[in-house]
């Protein structure tokens, strides 16, 4: 997908009748609605394509799961916290902060979580207090896989409003082994995503339609600065092949043809921001006309600077990958 030109003034032409409905005609032919040329070096939109995310874990995290474990054996259990990008937008960290025993519900298979909120990253987990071999250990069933491809592929393609970090899926187990006045920790991840990504080339800028939602972008407080979280909405483009932003709610978005999104809020085009959304243009099931010859998305930084890339994926269909972590011999001193 390719971010949106730069919002520069010049471009934006202030006797445009914004308070008049104009009628909206896409361009009658939709080959080379823009100069595909790359202008720069290639970058490419993975959630892990520059390094592996990372994970925090707190001690009194894993403590109260050993406790809770001694009591209770073999039952399902949650590690709750929250995932964010890092600072340089090359990766995110996942920081594990908070403990839930769960509950059982009667219309559910599985126990849930009695505390969750909303945003919060859930990470179902089993801790082992007899010390099981790791050869042994088991984090992902077949129904586990099946159940988590089928939630990523879900709120891809939903009109739910897109929540980038249900796009890492995690399970952990934790192996405990006691001695004297300690007890090591063998604590097993695996986390599944989807392996798809986009290989993006700027091109030269694309002007833009002068719209209130434009200007908003293009100005020193803006939605996303007020708001303090990162905006997306979607592109298409009329007849004189300019650029026409609409919000992600805005109904419109189910009837014209698309070119690809915009974003706010965020730095770089490798951010995994960037790399969600353009998933979400890629597969959503809602969008009736979507231009893939090129993915047209915008990248709207902070201030009046913007970039514009031309997009294309990978591939057009779903694909899988699993990761695998092991953090061994973690030692905690029993109070």
């Amino acid at each position: 997908m390719e971010p949106v030109c730069p919002l520069s003034r010049f471009q934006m032409n202030t006797r445009f009748p914004s308070s008049k409905m104009v009628p909206f005609h896409f361009p009658p032919s939709k080959l080379a609605l823009w100069n595909p040329i790359p202008i720069g070096d290639i970058v490419y939109l993975h959630l892990n394509y520059y390094r592996n995310p990372k994970l925090v874990v707190t001690k009194k995290t894993i403590r109260l799961a050993y406790r809770h474990a001694k009591q209770n054996k073999n039952v399902l259990c949650f590690l709750l916290g929250s995932l964010s990008v890092d600072e340089d937008e090359e990766g995110v960290t996942l920081t594990v902060d908070r403990f839930d025993p769960g509950r059982e519900v009667p219309e559910c298979l599985e126990r849930t979580p009695t505390a969750s909120l909303p945003g919060d990253f859930l990470i179902p987990c089993k801790v082992h207090t007899q010390g099981v071999c790791s050869r042994e250990m088991t984090i992902h069933n077949a129904d586990d896989f099946s159940s988590t491809f089928k939630a990523l592929q879900h709120h891809i393609c939903s009109k739910d409003s897109l929540d980038w970090g249900k796009l890492l899926s995690l399970r952990a187990q934790i192996t405990c082994r006691e001695s004297l006045n300690s007890v090591d920790f063998d604590l097993h991840w695996a986390a599944v995503t989807l392996a798809n990504n986009f290989k993006c080339a700027p091109v030269k800028p694309i002007p833009i339609i002068p719209t209130a939602l434009a200007r908003n972008l293009s100005s020193n407080l803006n939605i996303s600065q007020v708001q303090e979280i990162y905006k997306y909405g979607y592109l298409t483009m009329d007849e004189t092949r300019k650029l026409l932003l609409l919000l992600e709610s805005d109904p419109k978005v189910y009837s014209l043809p698309l070119v690809g999104i915009w974003l706010s809020g965020i730095i770089h085009i490798y951010s995994p921001q960037v790399w969600a959304c353009c998933l979400r243009y890629m597969f959503s099931s809602s969008i009736q006309e979507r231009n893939l010859s090129f993915m047209n998305a915008s990248h709207v930084m902070a201030g009046h600077l913007t970039f514009d890339f031309s997009c294309s994926p990978a591939r057009k269909h779903f694909i899988f990958s699993i990761m695998l972590k092991v953090l061994t011999k973690i030692q905690s001193i029993l109070n």
